[in-house]
């Protein structure tokens, strides 16, 4: 990918304006956006609920008055709290893990269906499969059923990635739609953070008798047993799922979608639901015609077809599209192999180190420094720094945390352990991440992909994004192994260095460009090039 200059017209301020469609008016009242984008993102509350359940949930369905497992081998005989946690499960390992297989799933259907159902209906089907999945999780008695509903709700959890993502993207003014784009890791962090709580509240003293579990801990005759009620928590999931659907059936279709498929008279109404009763909207829809039946018979001209009649090797085999879908497997790539999955698997340990003994203490400390940084972004910062300084920036920062995590591995290797180091590391790397990489990478993606391929080209990088923390997954333990501490940290230190050299160098900016201006920038390199 060739390096942006200061003459690309994402970067030179005078092209920007001139790339817009129109103005916009001081009057105008971006609070129907604000609304359909609040309500879109209860998916993305749901997908962080989906990831912290596990946390308070796994170790009362491994072994407890209500256990859903019955391999447990080993227990932790002083757990906080009172009781016994089970050390050592196979089934309740492959339970939690199974959310990325369904999520990579339900990445590569999401696109295709928003493409030919519309933004508005993938995001209401998104919520199909969490409510049936929580449902079914809370009412399975038996093993496997638990993990057919924990299968569909990472399904649900790969489908809101691609979906809700696309339609913020679309109805979002250009002026909030780094802010609204944010919304959707603010509501995935504030989600863990929901889960984590409430399962603290759910956890309450149970009386265990040995006749309850298959397997007991040796010399276990009876006690109470501090256990987390996971079939009520996860008919809160399935409560909260079916709101996000009832949510959207009140909310709009994307006015993007409406006019590419020759709906001008449903998109005025909706860009005045959007914008605000005040905004010109039938000028943003003649705009918008008028440049598409320039390009259509500009197309015709030049002996090619218009953009309804493009075949498949048309839309995709072309640099315009190719470039973009590159950028953003660059980037998906990048966030994956940076190290999250390391950090949080090393979050509880660093803290235990550092004298906080109890791992959900941890674990809401970690929670409520992700939702802390990445309401920065919701709040203005990305709109007013751009989306290329906050992720160079993001990705800097996580490059200097995991070379001091390093240095930290290394001193305890040594006998020289400063574990102030390592929880600084920490939260350095866990700020860095929600101020950028975290989120960014799933705003540029509604961003950079043409309109002709965004939802089945999202489809497959949100696809290739769970590809990768799958393949994250399972090779963690074999680098830990092999390289230990330090270099497994060494390794996600170069990743990140990379990716800020690559942002810096081939990302364009996006920032303050309405997506049609996005799409022809990608057109004239092209033609450039």
């Amino acid at each position: 990918f060739p390096m942006p200059s200061v003459n690309d017209p994402l970067l030179d301020p005078q092209m920007r304006k001139e790339g817009s469609c129109c103005c916009r008016n001081p009057a105008d009242n971006p609070t129907g956006a604000i609304i359909a984008a609040i309500i879109a993102t209860i998916g993305s509350f749901m997908f962080g609920f989906n990831l912290g359940f596990t946390s308070p949930a796994l170790p009362s369905m491994e072994w407890g008055s209500d256990a859903a497992f019955s391999d447990c081998s080993s227990w932790n005989m002083e757990a906080a709290g009172g009781g016994y946690l089970c050390k050592e499960s196979l089934q309740g390992s492959f339970f939690a893990s199974l959310i990325n297989i369904g999520a990579m799933l339900g990445a590569f259907s999401g696109g295709p269906i928003s493409d030919y159902l519309g933004r508005k209906m993938g995001v209401m089907l998104s919520s199909i499969p969490l409510i049936l999945g929580w449902a079914w999780i809370a009412i399975e008695q038996n093993y496997y059923g638990l993990l057919a509903g924990r299968m569909l709700t990472g399904f649900g959890m790969g489908m809101v990635t691609i979906s809700v993502n696309v339609y913020i993207a679309e109805i979002s003014p250009k002026e909030l739609r780094g802010a609204l784009g944010s919304l959707f890791q603010l509501n995935l962090t504030i989600g863990i953070l929901f889960v984590y709580l409430l399962g603290e509240v759910l956890t309450t003293s149970k009386s265990v008798d040995t006749y309850m579990n298959a397997p007991n801990p040796m010399g276990f005759h009876g006690g109470s047993h501090q256990e987390c009620d996971w079939r009520l928590l996860s008919w809160v999931g399935c409560g909260i799922s079916t709101m996000m659907f009832l949510g959207m059936l009140f909310m709009p279709e994307s006015p993007k979608y409406l006019l590419s498929n020759g709906r001008s008279v449903e998109a005025v109404a909706v860009l005045k639901f959007l914008r605000g009763s005040e905004y010109d909207s039938v000028s943003e829809v003649t705009s918008f015609n008028q440049s598409k039946q320039h390009e259509d018979l500009k197309c015709v001209r030049e002996g090619g077809r218009v953009k309804d009649e493009l075949t498949c090797g048309e839309k995709w085999c072309v640099p315009s599209s190719l470039q973009p879908m590159g950028i953003m497997i660059v980037l998906h790539l990048t966030q994956q192999f940076s190290g999250i999955n390391a950090v949080i698997f090393f979050c509880q340990e660093i803290f235990l180190d550092a004298g906080v003994e109890n791992p959900v203490v941890a674990s809401l400390i970690v929670a409520v420094v992700q939702v802390g940084f990445t309401l920065l972004l919701t709040i203005g910062l990305l709109d007013m720094a751009g989306r290329r300084v906050m992720l160079t920036s993001s990705l800097s920062g996580m490059t200097i945390s995991c070379l001091s995590m390093a240095m930290a591995f290394h001193l305890k290797q040594v006998g020289s352990r400063q574990d102030w180091l390592a929880v600084l590391s920490l939260l350095l790397y866990i700020s860095s991440f929600s101020l950028g990489c975290g989120a960014i990478v799933w705003i540029i993606q509604g961003e950079l992909l043409p309109n002709r391929i965004r939802g089945s080209g999202g489809s497959i990088t949100s696809g290739f994004n769970w590809t990768c923390s799958l393949l994250v997954t399972g090779s963690f333990q074999f680098m830990l192994n092999t390289f230990e501490g330090v270099g497994t940290f060494l390794f996600y230190a170069g990743v990140c260095a990379f990716g800020a050299i690559f942002v810096l160098t081939t990302v364009p900016e996006t920032m303050g460009m309405e997506l049609e201006a996005i799409e022809k920038y990608f057109k004239v390199r092209d033609k450039k090039e």
